[in-house]
């Protein structure tokens, strides 16, 4: 860069050519570090540069034309100014743009609320031992909890999401007070759903990297501040044994006269209590869980694989002689692409099966009345190998014990078996 031939003033610093391109600089000979940059544009500005701890240092002091302009005198004193700052540390360049960054981040961060944060949660989260993403159907669960009430579309009202209340709340700006309160005022909805919303609020919270001081569900907290996360537990309700008999013939008769219904809804949860299988896993929804199709059953081996289940694999249902001839009499007469059990609403027909065996069951309830046979006939992880529970945390499970196809076919046979015999005890 040229050094001029004499002293750089006002004048001289409006008269110098622009460059045809980028910029040039013209370095005062009088005062050491003192110059012009002119850019091609016709952009005119005073700057000072300097070494300091080995390294060239430059700094632009102000412009040298047009609005707002100073003089070169003015410039020559702000460069001593300068000099002397960045001799003692002090740079005023980086402070001005950690200023700028710090207002830019404070404005991103009142930009994430809850909201905003909990979507990008659900699209881009992925399990760390698989990649996988959350399945459609957590994901509006999830979503569900920011939206606000209203009405069905058969005008029953709607409560607001579990977490509405802090929808539009910047989520680095929740607070401790806050959390508490959304966790009281959830009490009205259950132990169950104030749990599940706040296990959310704090995925999503870890996974924004947002630290919240005092935070009640952080362990770092004394016990006294902390919000407990109860481990849901589970309230099964089998069949009662003693009318387990009555329930098989009654559903064994559904679309008759006497029980009323559908055959195909009796077909239906009749598979489930012999395959411990869940509704979704069966009949799909609208959340991108397909049905059991035609196409699924292979009829020779026995078998069925229902791809992509709750826990993310794939699990095979090995055919009992029972639950594979109540598949194949559905499958009859079908393209391989239909549903193998087509009912929109079973449960009614399960109403009027329950009514004719004198119980009160939910579906569900029949993957607990599997679990409940089962656990009496098989080892306790060949159950948990026909139910498709994952050995989250169980070494013993998931790396020494291994189950044979054999073995598992045997179980789910020796439930059938179980199931067929007691009716006929019964009867």
């Amino acid at each position: 860069m040229p050094t001029l031939d004499r002293r750089l003033t006002d004048t001289l610093a409006r008269a110098l050519p622009m460059p045809d391109k980028g910029y040039e600089l013209h370095w005062c000979p009088k005062t050491p570090g003192f110059g012009v940059r002119i850019t091609s544009n016709g952009a005119r500005a005073w700057i000072a540069e300097r070494r300091l701890d080995g390294k060239t240092v430059r700094r632009t002091l102000g412009k040298a034309s047009g609005p707002a302009s100073i003089s070169g005198e003015a410039a020559r004193r702000l460069q001593v100014d300068v000099s002397s700052e960045l001799q003692q540390g002090v740079d005023r360049a980086v402070e001005r743009r950690q200023e700028r960054r710090a207002i830019k981040d404070e404005a991103a961060a009142d930009a994430l609320t809850l909201d905003t944060s909990l979507r990008s949660y659900v699209e881009k989260k992925r399990r760390g031992k698989d990649g996988l993403p959350l399945k459609d159907r957590t994901k509006a669960d999830y979503l569900a909890m920011i939206e606000p009430g209203g009405t069905t579309k058969t005008g029953r009202p709607k409560v607001d999401g579990e977490l509405f209340v802090l929808a539009q709340k910047p989520l680095a700006k929740i607070t401790a007070d806050d959390m508490r309160k959304l966790h009281a005022s959830l009490q009205d909805r259950g132990e169950r759903r104030a749990v599940y919303a706040m296990q959310v609020l704090r995925a999503v919270l870890n996974w924004h990297g947002i630290k919240i001081p005092g935070n009640p569900l952080s362990r770092d907290v004394a016990g006294r501040d902390r919000i407990v996360l109860r481990q849901a537990a589970g309230k099964p309700n089998p069949i009662p044994p003693e009318r387990l008999g009555a329930w098989w013939r009654a559903a064994c008769k559904a679309g008759s006269e006497e029980i009323g219904g559908s055959a195909v809804a009796g077909d239906y949860y009749r598979f489930r209590l012999l395959t411990g299988t869940r509704g979704v896993e069966v009949l799909g929804d609208d959340f991108g869980n397909p049905p059991i199709r035609v196409r699924d059953l292979d009829a020779a081996a026995g078998r069925i694989v229902l791809p992509d289940t709750k826990n993310r694999s794939s699990h095979v249902l090995l055919l009992s002689k029972q639950a594979l001839a109540i598949a194949s009499r559905n499958a009859e007469g079908k393209k391989p692409k239909d549903a193998l059990f087509p009912v929109m609403d079973p449960r009614k027909t399960l109403q009027a099966i329950n009514r004719a065996a004198g119980v009160a069951v939910a579906g569900h309830e029949l993957r607990d009345t599997f679990a409940s046979v089962a656990e009496e006939l098989v080892s306790a992880y060949t159950v948990k190998r026909m139910v498709n529970h994952a050995d989250v945390g169980d070494v013993t499970g998931a790396s020494y014990i291994g189950k044979s196809e054999a073995q598992l076919r045997a179980g789910w046979q020796a439930v059938a078996d179980f199931v067929e015999q007691t009716s006929v005890v019964e009867g």
